[in-house]
């Protein structure tokens, strides 16, 4: 996210502030994923690391992680997620009932959204067998 960042606006900045800067890295990202996916059933599992990334404001992560959930079926991963990254997501999440997956460290994975489509989410995940519950009630990404 923070290489995105730095091809899709001019000069070193490592903040995602105000919806003008969202659109064009969301436009970035949706070029990178065009053509997976999509018409042929499968969902498209995207990764976003956010390592690097000062903060995110709300219209950022409406412009980048809703509008791109909302636009294709896809999963998100995000990674590198700090408390402040995860107060401007989270209730952007969950006022369009929406839902991603942080990885941890550790591979195993938190939900973060609305309850109703967080449960929607990990039950499809593990029935498509992209990902499986661990020991202690965990998920974790069966794939690469």
């Amino acid at each position: 996210m923070h290489a995105v960042l730095q091809e899709s606006i001019s000069g070193v900045y490592a903040d995602l502030v105000t919806r003008p800067t969202g659109r064009v890295v969301r436009e970035r990202i949706e070029r990178a994923i065009a053509g997976r996916g999509g018409d042929t059933g499968e969902i498209t599992i995207a990764r976003m690391d956010f390592t690097g990334v000062g903060c995110i404001d709300y219209s950022c992560a409406d412009e980048i992680v809703a509008k791109l959930l909302r636009d294709r079926p896809a999963v998100l991963v995000l990674s590198g997620i700090t408390d402040g990254h995860r107060e401007a997501i989270e209730p952007v999440l969950s006022g369009h009932g929406l839902a991603v997956l942080i990885e941890r460290a550790d591979g195993t994975l938190e939900s973060l959204g609305a309850a109703a489509a967080v449960a929607a989410l990990l039950d499809e995940l593990v029935a498509r067998r992209l990902a499986a519950r661990r020991p202690g009630g965990t998920y974790a990404l069966t794939l690469a």
